[in-house]
């Protein structure tokens, strides 16, 4: 494959604290070539209403910019799993306000973690969870992508497996309803992208059930934990147990060209504070390197 007739687009997630429209200066700052940001504050249940000036300022910025894709990733609260009607009515609602913020900021789609069964079963929660799909794509603008992203599997999350993912969209049969596939989710999950042998098996595995037509963005992340321990911790591009060959050969596959690789990652520590804040330049440029390797 020559990976300059159709590269990967590498992106982080930023913060568009202080006003939606810094997330653009944001990503110019680490040279991001996308975007992906929160429709409001991810642990809360209040949705940030944008004014007309702001969304009009980001759209501004964004027409000027060298960004390819924006992506919006909807809170963490919601779980369309829910066991109680309050809970199951507040995460619709985001999602349909995650998804009405897309269409005004032309961005790709929303990014939803499903929820969770807590133990009960995937089986058990599908029949509410494909209505409430049915129910969101029914009630928002249809030129946007609803992207269920894969889970580690801790807590009884939905999407572990690939047949969890398989399943829902076979029930809900929408071209708007997609995959978003987290590298340290799915080797969380048992999926191993270590090596060129395993990475194509797994991307093998992914068209097979779900199909490679069906995935729209990828959270490239690496894992703090080993393959199939099933806990949700993100390490930088390299320093983690999938490691650089992993990400070279995903980077490189033919079945992830052209889409947009998002960092959600620690970052390194600054060498003022000492802090880490997400993704960096760091992190973007080890990812621009792996892509311009020949293969």
């Amino acid at each position: 494959m020559d990976i300059f007739m159709s590269p990967i687009i590498i992106g982080a997630h930023v913060s568009s604290s202080g006003g939606i429209y810094n997330a653009i200066d944001n990503a110019k700052n680490i040279e991001a070539e996308a975007i992906q940001i929160f429709p409001s504050a991810p642990q809360m249940w209040r949705m940030t209403q944008h004014k007309a000036e702001a969304i009009e300022k980001f759209n501004e910025l964004y027409s000027s910019s060298n960004l390819k894709e924006i992506w919006i990733h909807n809170i963490y609260l919601a779980n369309l799993a829910a066991d109680t009607t309050e809970h199951l009515k507040k995460s619709i609602d985001s999602v349909l306000h995650a998804l009405n913020l897309a269409k005004q900021i032309n961005a790709k789609g929303v990014v939803l973690h499903t929820g969770s069964h807590k133990g009960k079963g995937f089986e058990s929660v599908v029949d509410q969870i494909v209505d409430a799909l049915e129910e969101i794509l029914d009630r928002s603008d249809s030129s946007t992508i609803l992207a269920l992203e894969d889970m580690a599997g801790q807590g009884g999350t939905i999407g572990t497996t690939f047949e969890e993912l398989e399943s829902l969209l076979q029930h809900v049969n929408s071209s708007r309803l997609k995959v978003c596939l987290d590298t340290c989710h799915a080797f969380a999950a048992g999926y191993d992208i270590r090596n060129k042998k395993s990475v194509s098996s797994v991307i093998q595995q992914f068209d097979s059930t779900i199909g490679l037509e069906n995935l729209a963005v990828v959270h490239a992340n690496d894992s703090k934990v080993d393959l199939g321990e099933q806990k949700d911790r993100h390490e930088n591009i390299g320093q983690g147990y999938i490691g650089t060959l992993g990400f070279e050969e995903m980077v490189h596959h033919p079945g992830f060209a052209q889409k947009a690789f998002i960092l959600e990652v620690p970052g390194y520590p600054d060498a003022d504070t000492g802090k880490s804040n997400g993704p960096d330049i760091i992190n973007i440029d080890e990812l621009k390197r792996i892509r311009n390797l020949k293969k």
